[in-house]
């Protein structure tokens, strides 16, 4: 492989003359993905960020998970139609890997579904017990579980024994005292429970859960938030790391690459419909670190060679750092691609069902896909974002020392174009240098 090597460190490729097309290009498709995501179509949240509840099983398997070949498949329709009776629709349910593995998926967004019917239930037979005009306001909270709080027109709640006598018959259901005076508190049973057991019912087949996630709204909304400050805090840090490691005049053009690479992965997901989750955010994290590595390394290339040629022309001297770092950057995007292939390809249910192999789930597959944009975009965004960047604060430096006279002393005089990016901890590091090549000669 080493003519790859020797013929990528022979090239000099004209990055940034052409900077202005490609910053035009990545304004409108940043501004193009945020269109997408706050406004139309919006993201798919994922149960982690929304709320809701999520089932995994597997039937015709005995309680170790030993395949029972005899039994009959079960079919999606089976399933569909068996949750319809507890007002499911139809696109709830999903087949996961090879359909001779019998595992189906079953999610649902709204936390109340599935228990309506107790509900009504539940007030037809307290209306019964204690007359029609008997209860005041009923409030229904999905948080946790489904949970009913019934108040009473006369301002005095039946005592909590003979209250759940009346409610006996409804299978899972717990009374307790209510929150304020002259309510009582209604637990129903968990949505989960209510889907398996409508199944054991409806589907004569044995099955077992495989994994059971759910979710409240409020919870979902909380990590959503925290999702989203934790990308921003990500960048925050990574402006000030970048301000500390090279000058202020290096930190806004690893920001916006940063931003460019989160924002357009976001967009490509929207685009396509894809389930933001907490792998994505994950993912989103990763890329951050993945990209704000590669841009260093420029960056740092960018700094040794000022100060080895401080006279020469700055877009130049950037041109030149790109170049004498392309072989590792593209060895780098390479070998990270490979690594992300497998779970490309086998993380999803496409491949192992044409090759009759389990599917990992389609949670590492978008995991997966959303690094493979990470790779491509920050690879981009290295060269044609925060590259030329520093071009652009070297020609908004004199106008920021204007308005803000203590930004003088961050960026040296107006000897030249070279030199007058050469910040202060350049100029630091090269006056230790010359003393101590001075203290060498004494």
């Amino acid at each position: 492989m080493h003519w790859i090597k020797n013929w990528l460190d022979s090239l000099h490729i004209d990055f940034i003359k052409p900077w202005r097309v490609f910053a035009t290009l990545s304004v409108i498709a940043v501004l193009s993905s945020w269109v997408l995501f706050f406004g139309w179509p919006g993201p798919q949240w994922g149960i982690d960020f929304q709320g809701g509840t999520e089932i995994h099983l597997q039937f015709n398997v005995d309680e170790q998970g030993n395949r029972l070949e005899d039994a009959e498949p079960v079919t999606i329709e089976q399933i569909r139609e068996a949750l319809a009776v507890i007002g499911l629709g139809d696109d709830v349910v999903q087949s996961v890997g090879a359909p001779d593995r019998q595992e189906f998926q079953i999610r649902i967004r709204d936390t109340t579904s599935g228990s309506e019917e107790i509900q009504a239930t539940i007030l037809d037979k307290l209306r019964s017990a204690y007359g029609e005009d008997a209860l005041g306001e009923v409030k229904v909270d999905a948080e946790v579980g489904t949970r009913m709080e019934i108040s009473f027109a006369s301002g005095r709640a039946p005592p909590i024994v003979e209250a759940g006598e009346h409610l006996a018959d409804i299978e899972g259901l717990k009374v307790t005292e209510g929150t304020e005076r002259g309510e009582i508190t209604v637990r129903l049973p968990g949505l989960a429970d209510i889907v398996l057991r409508d199944l054991e019912a409806e589907i004569d087949r044995p099955f077992r859960t495989l994994s059971l996630d759910a979710v409240g709204p409020k919870v979902g909304g909380d990590l959503r938030t925290q999702g989203m400050i934790s990308v921003l805090i990500t960048l925050g840090l990574v402006l000030v790391y970048i301000a500390f490691r090279f000058d202020i005049a290096f930190a806004p053009g690893a920001i916006l690459a940063l931003l460019h690479d989160v924002s357009l992965t976001l967009g490509v997901f929207v685009l396509l419909g894809l389930e933001i989750n907490l792998p994505t955010v994950g993912a989103l994290l990763t890329i951050v670190g993945y990209s704000l590595n590669d841009t260093i390394v420029i960056f740092d290339r960018i700094r040794e060679n000022q100060d080895r040629y401080r006279r020469q022309d700055l877009a130049e001297l950037i041109n030149t750092s790109i170049n004498e770092t392309m072989t590792r950057t593209v060895a780098t995007s390479v070998t990270t691609f490979l690594a992300v292939l497998p779970f490309l390809l086998f993380g999803g249910s496409l491949l192992p069902e044409l090759l009759g192999m389990p599917s990992a789930g389609d949670v590492i597959w978008s995991f997966a896909f959303a690094m493979l944009l990470g790779i491509v975009f920050g690879t981009y965004s290295t060269v044609y974002v925060a590259s030329p960047t520093i071009l652009v604060m070297q020609r908004v430096m004199p106008y920021l020392r204007k308005l803000m006279p203590d930004f003088s002393d961050e960026v040296d005089g107006e000897e030249g174009v070279g030199e007058a990016a050469l910040t202060a901890s350049a100029r630091r590091r090269q006056e230790r240098a010359e003393a101590a090549k001075g203290g060498g000669e004494r």
